[in-house]
């Protein structure tokens, strides 16, 4: 980025700090740093390829101690899970970080809060032994119920000199024929004890020298054995059906006074939550270690910060007794990106970011397309009434809760979004769809009909479509105008001519020519000359960097490209498109909410009908027109100029996910 470039203030200049230390400074320097939270380190590992400071120089390594912080942290996360179960007070429809004093944070009691985890995972373990006993006595319980009939003791599987086995065969099996069969080998009481879709349940008692005959039998019909003695049951099947249910239900108020337990250890949370934003804190700064390099006595480290917070570094770093440098990014590093735009253009950051930050030497056009954005969100969407829907319900999200980050940031692209649906909607004349006239015709006997500032597409869809391809060119040529001006900044005078000069020239010489007409006749033979000369300079300079034949070629190629800018700008039909989309939907669920007339059957009807519909109607509509404004600028619009692969800035500083560290003067 150059100095002195004011069009692109919104990429923050950065400088590079390099810091030598006392080793056993360190801790107070990391700590500073964090609280500074403005300097993002950079690995310095890659230094150790270097013979001569591979011998003087180490990586600072606290991996170990990272690791049983971590542990500690995972803990008290499993710990928060099992108690947000059993907590009943009323979760807010957006979850934000808790506004806690730096000395109220410091001063939590840590041992205390490690133990109350403890006691917390230990009452998890006693609900899931209680739950793992139940589910065994549940499953006893299915196994034993078809054995009631059964008044044998399913201990008893032998007695001198025979055999007792139960077991399950296939109910395709022929159990007439079986029980025969089984008759046949003398010695033997077989019984059908129970039978359902799935099974046949048996038991029989035989002679010892008969079993081995009489099992190969029955595992020819599937026959499988139950042990019912592996799972410890003695007494009849009723017996021990009495015994496990006896057994659950002690189980069940045992699970009970768990559950009781957790709901009063719900008031924990908050303390908890502290516990495991302050571990994770001090994680952090063991983790940030491994970028250090380090001798017996002193550490190194890089970093790259903000140049406007020099000064502040410099003052923190000198009361530390470090020696330190600033110097400016050198060609070929990367540079960590930040942007930095005016407040209203701030939400629009987060549309950036999803398609890719700028590089640090590009150009980051949030500001230009924030206003393009907002107006073609409010085209598609074209409705007054669902514009007050959305502004009103961000304004009062921004209001009730105290949102952060990129949640902010989208309620608040949302709520400049509602407003240029509001203004759009009552230009194109849509409120509601066309609610006022249906309820009016319908209720009143007459019809009140709000009509647009402007005019309504569904009535005159063509100059919809002019005002959307005009607003398409407008917003192709500012793209094209930025890659100019990229290159007038490189000293590329000559590029920007007949890269974006000549391509001006022959867009609005084409459409002088083609459609002039219509407006001002006089026009068209300029327009002619215009595109004429522009096509000639494309023709002519569009192979100026190719050797030999690929001058001609390359001339022809460029010229081609005509078809990519017509399709470009027929791109900028969906907000024709979308926009009656919205209002065709609208229109449809008023007219149905109608069918049922008036009366207070028919204005029920309506207002049930209504809502659904619209409901539904602005939630597709919201989505479309979000996804197709942001498809605009992402193909049509960065297409033309966009230097991406941006790595965004990530700062060494308290990161944490339940409390919001504040100075006392924030409060």
């Amino acid at each position: 980025m150059q100095k002195g470039s004011w069009i692109q203030v919104s990429i923050v200049k950065m400088q590079k700090v390099a810091v030598i230390g006392l080793d056993k400074h360190k801790e107070s320097i990391m700590s500073r740093l964090m609280d500074f939270g403005a300097v993002e380190l950079v690995d310095q590992k890659s230094k150790l390829s270097d013979e001569i400071l591979k011998n003087i120089l180490a990586p600072d390594d606290s991996h170990e101690k990272a690791s049983a912080l971590d542990a500690e942290i995972s803990a008290a996360e499993a710990a928060l899970a099992f108690l947000e179960k059993y907590d009943t007070s009323k979760e807010p429809l957006f979850k934000t970080r808790r506004r806690v004093k730096a000395k109220d944070a410091a001063a939590l009691d840590r041992g205390k809060a490690k133990a109350d985890v403890k006691k917390v995972l230990a009452l998890e373990e006693r609900l899931r032994d209680a739950n793992d006993r139940m589910n065994r006595l549940d499953q006893n319980e299915i196994l034993i119920t078809p054995w009631l009939g059964y008044a044998m003791p399913l201990e008893m599987i032998r007695t001198p000199k025979a055999v007792i086995h139960e077991g399950v065969v296939p109910a395709t099996v022929d159990m007439p024929e079986l029980m025969k069969e089984l008759e046949d080998f003398g010695g033997i009481v077989a019984k059908l004890i129970n039978s359902d879709k799935d099974m046949n349940y048996i038991a029989f008692i035989c002679l010892i020298s008969q079993e081995k005959d009489i099992l190969t039998l029955l595992k020819q019909k599937g026959f499988s054995e139950i042990y019912f003695t592996a799972l410890g049951l003695k007494g009849t099947a009723r017996e021990n059906l009495e015994k496990i249910r006896a057994g659950k239900e002690a189980i069940r108020e045992e699970i009970g006074q768990i559950e009781k337990e957790a709901a009063d250890m719900a008031t924990l949370r908050k303390s908890i939550e502290d516990y495991c934003d302050m571990v994770a804190i001090d994680s952090e700064k063991e983790k940030i270690k491994n970028r250090l390099l380090k001798t017996k006595m002193t550490f190194y480290l890089e970093g790259w910060m903000p140049e406007a917070l020099v000064k502040k570094a410099g003052e923190i770093l000198e009361k530390e007794n470090c020696f330190y440098a600033f110097s400016d990014p050198q060609e070929g590093e990367n540079v960590p990106v930040l942007l930095d735009n005016r407040n209203f253009f701030v939400p629009f950051e987060s549309i950036t970011e999803m398609y890719s930050l700028p590089d640090y030497r590009g150009f980051d056009p949030t500001s230009i397309f924030a206003l393009f954005y907002a107006v073609f969100f409010g085209i598609m969407l074209s409705d007054a009434g669902y514009g007050i829907i959305m502004t009103a319900g961000c304004l009062w999200t921004l209001k009730k809760f105290n949102l952060e980050g990129n949640t902010y940031r989208m309620v608040k692209l949302f709520f400049y979004c509602g407003i240029s649906t509001i203004i759009w909607g009552a230009m194109f004349g849509g409120w509601f769809g066309d609610i006022v006239q249906v309820f009016t015709g319908t209720f009143m006997g007459h019809e009140v009909v709000v009509g647009p500032i402007w005019f309504n597409p569904l009535d005159d869809p063509m100059t919809m479509l002019i005002f959307s391809l005009a607003l398409g060119i407008i917003h192709l040529f500012t793209g094209m105008g930025i890659k100019a001006y990229m290159q007038i900044r490189e000293g590329k005078w000559f590029d920007a001519i007949c890269d974006e000069g000549f391509w001006y020239l022959t867009i609005l010489g084409l459409i002088a020519w083609l459609g002039g007409g219509s407006v001002l006749p006089s026009i068209v033979p300029v327009g002619m000359w215009m595109s004429v000369i522009g096509a000639a300079g494309l023709l002519l300079t569009g192979g100026r960097h190719n050797k030999g034949f690929g001058k001609i070629t390359g001339g022809l190629s460029n010229l081609y490209n005509i078809t990519s800018y017509m399709s470009d700008i027929l791109s900028y039909a969906r907000l024709l498109a979308l926009g009656l989309a919205t209002g065709v939907i609208a229109q449809v669920v008023n007219t149905l909410g109608s069918l049922f007339g008036g009366g207070i059957g028919g204005l029920i009807a309506l207002v049930v009908i209504f809502i659904l519909g619209h409901t539904l109607n602005l939630a597709i509509n919201v989505l479309g027109a979000f996804i197709h404004s942001s498809r605009l600028q992402y193909v049509e619009f960065f297409g033309k100029f966009y230097e991406d692969g941006g790595e965004p800035f990530d700062p060494f500083r308290k990161k944490t996910k339940y409390i919001k560290i504040v100075e006392q003067e924030e409060e």
